[in-house]
Formats: structure tokens, C-alpha cells, sequence
């Protein structure tokens, strides 16, 4: 109930705070589904979440579970902690199981915010999952959140599937991903 009085709220939020455009959601298959999305803004996961066929988990840094309640309500919204500063096989066995049973598992490929209108260096961990899940990724592309005005314009695009049969090399398909991603860019 929670998560759809939220994502109900923050839908019109933020159709008020940007002129939001959303395209390509139609390319989100049924079942277990990676969607990598660049990052440069805080409101990236809620113009992504709010615009998702279903609920969307995502990994999120373990810093913002240090406050009970936030910590309750972004849990309730399907972010779970991640250590950006090692491998960490607990989210990592998460993520896998998420896709295993058919969910929407979004993650951030370059691990943090870019200060630039530039993707980063894409992360690994990405590759890891999509090798060890076999699942299909969607890149969505976001632009337009870091304008400090209200009613700015701004986008996501979902892209098309990408599908890796088998591939293992983690930074073949990190990078794919980020080349994908970045294509979506206009």
C-alpha cells in the first residue's frame, strides 16, 4: 500500500517539477529485466520508478539506511544497501534473486553520480549480473534532472533489450551496456 501511494505521489511530482518526457517503456519485457541507467541527479530513480510497468528494486548506497525512517521507507520502495566501496556479495545474490523470480532490478552502471554531463567509467558489477542472471537489459537513458529550475524539461528513454547468451566477459558487457546507454543520448 505504501509503495503505491508514493509512487502515486511522486509520479505527479514529477511530471510538476520537470516537463517529463518518457518514451520506450513498451521495451520492458515481462519478467526478470536489468534496467542500467546512467545518473547525474537525486531524481533519477523516482522519474524511472514512477514510470515502470512494475515495482522496481534498485540498489542504493548503504549511507542512506543509517536513518530508521528513510531507511523503512526507500526499503518499502525497493531500494536495498549496497557497499560502493568493495564487492558486495550480499546485494550482489540479492540482485540475482530478484531476477531469478521475475523482477524489475534497476541499477546506476557507472555506481555513482557524474558530475558532467558525461557517463563515467561503466562498473563491472553490472556485467556480473547480467552474466550470472542471463537476463535482458534495458538501458534508460536520463536527462534533464539536474536543472535547478522548476518545470525544466526532462527525459528518459528506455531503450531496447539487450541480450548477452552466455557471454562472461564482465567488461565486454559493461561496456556494451554504456555504449548502448549512450547512444540513447540526444
Amino acid at each position: 500500500m505504501v509503495y503505491k501511494i508514493v509512487v502515486f505521489t511522486m509520479y505527479w511530482i514529477t511530471h510538476l517539477r520537470f516537463r517529463l518526457k518518457v518514451q520506450g517503456v513498451k521495451n520492458i519485457p515481462e519478467g526478470g529485466v536489468i534496467i542500467a541507467m546512467n545518473h547525474r541527479s537525486n531524481w533519477d530513480s523516482l522519474v524511472v520508478g514512477t514510470h515502470t510497468p512494475r515495482k522496481l528494486y534498485i540498489m542504493a548506497k548503504e549511507s542512506l539506511f543509517q536513518k530508521r525512517w528513510l531507511a523503512w521507507l526507500i526499503t518499502e520502495m525497493g531500494a536495498f544497501p549496497v557497499n560502493r566501496e568493495k564487492a558486495d556479495i550480499k546485494s550482489l545474490r540479492h540482485s540475482l534473486k530478484l531476477l531469478k523470480d521475475g523482477q524489475i532490478f534497476s541499477i546506476f552502471i557507472e555506481g555513482s553520480r557524474s558530475q558532467t554531463d558525461d557517463m563515467q567509467e561503466p562498473k563491472k558489477g553490472i556485467g556480473f549480473i547480467v552474466s550470472k542472471s542471463g537476463a535482458p537489459v534495458i538501458p534508460a537513458y536520463i536527462d534533464g534532472t539536474t536543472n535547478k529550475k522548476w518545470f525544466s524539461k526532462a527525459t528518459v528513454t528506455f531503450g531496447k533489450p539487450i541480450y548477452f547468451d552466455g557471454e562472461k566477459d564482465y567488461e565486454l558487457i559493461s561496456q556494451t551496456i554504456a555504449d548502448k546507454l549512450s547512444a540513447l543520448k540526444k
